[in-house]
């Protein structure tokens, strides 16, 4: 199977301004949703689930956009006259006038998000009120496609099979967020949203990814925020969405350190940087969560050489080995 990648056509400043339109190419259906700037969308679901081989939804029509993100397992959709198999790291999208058939090929855990591109309020719409099912002849009815307006770049289709990295953190959130239903949770989903999308079409438009945020952010910004916590490979793979195993693989691919080597190392540079400022070594003990300062400044030793004294003690030693951390 060929993926198609987005086509960037350009579109007259009438059609820039207007929020959305529904145009025709050929015989295609192509809802032109206008401008990115202007769009207030709203989230009516979120999930993170596991599906048994076998597992069907459909042949059904929806009342808004979804999209619908593979963790681990696959999946097939039937959308039109096409039929995707979707794999780990890959996400289908398809929106309300386009009959559809998913079903999961074998054990597979999966994101799925309903939303509404533009919506004036943000307060969820649970979709299955809506949702219709259709007989199977009306799968033949071609899908509608779907662009959107970027500033600087142009138009942008987003195909209904892609693949985009770096996105399961947000969805994680976004996800948390819906459960939760925390104090002002409805006005925070918005800008989740606003925040996936947007990451998704920066990718599609073919944007550079090292302005994404890391797929291992979250356990990154735990180590460094708290190094002192007993932090582990369960603890941290949850705060990304991940299995344990999985984690502990992507957190080499993107470190080149297991979660247990980066963190003896982050709270070697907090602790460099704290005897630089003049800290008392009982303080950075305790703030790195070591039980006792004999076992900090042991394992400071055993690092560089050095105890933490006589690391303190020569300013032009300690600036030299500064400068080599990563």
């Amino acid at each position: 199977m060929t993926r198609r990648m987005p086509s960037i056509r350009q579109v007259s400043a009438k059609a820039r301004n207007r929020s959305a339109a529904r145009i025709y190419i050929g015989r295609r259906s192509f809802m032109h949703l206008g401008n990115l700037m202007e769009l207030t969308p709203r989230l009516n679901f979120a999930s993170r689930d596991r599906a048994q081989a076998g597992d069907q939804w459909g042949p059904r029509t929806i009342p808004d956009w979804q999209i619908f993100s593979i963790v681990s397992g696959e999946a097939l959709l039937k959308l039109g006259r096409q039929t995707y198999r979707i794999r780990s790291g890959e996400s289908v999208f398809y929106g309300p006038n386009s009959p559809h058939y998913l079903s999961a090929v074998r054990p597979t855990e999966y994101f799925s998000f309903h939303f509404s591109w533009h919506e004036t309020s943000p307060k969820p719409e649970h979709p299955a009120f809506n949702i219709k099912n259709v007989p199977a002849g009306a799968l033949n009815t071609r899908p509608e496609g779907c662009s959107v307006f970027v500033p600087g770049v142009g138009e942008v289709e987003i195909p209904h099979h892609f693949s985009a990295s770096g996105l399961d953190s947000i969805m994680t959130r976004i996800v948390k967020e819906y459960h939760d239903e925390g104090a002002g949770y409805i006005f925070l989903l918005r800008a989740l949203l606003m925040e996936l999308l947007t990451l998704l079409i920066r990718q599609l438009a073919g944007q550079s990814k090292g302005a994404l945020v890391s797929k291992i952010e979250p356990a990154l910004a735990a180590i460094r925020d708290n190094p002192g916590m007993k932090w582990s490979v369960c603890q941290l793979a949850e705060l990304c969405g991940y299995h344990p195993s999985y984690f502990t693989g992507l957190f080499f691919q993107e470190v080149g350190q297991k979660p247990k080597e980066y963190l003896i190392a982050e709270k070697l540079r907090q602790a460099k940087t704290a005897l630089l400022k003049g800290d008392p070594i009982e303080k950075i003990a305790q703030s790195l969560g070591y039980t006792s300062i004999h076992y900090f400044s042991n394992s400071f030793k055993k690092e560089t050489g050095l105890s933490p004294s006589e690391f303190k003690q020569n300013p032009t030693t300690m600036r030299g080995l500064l400068a080599i951390e990563p």
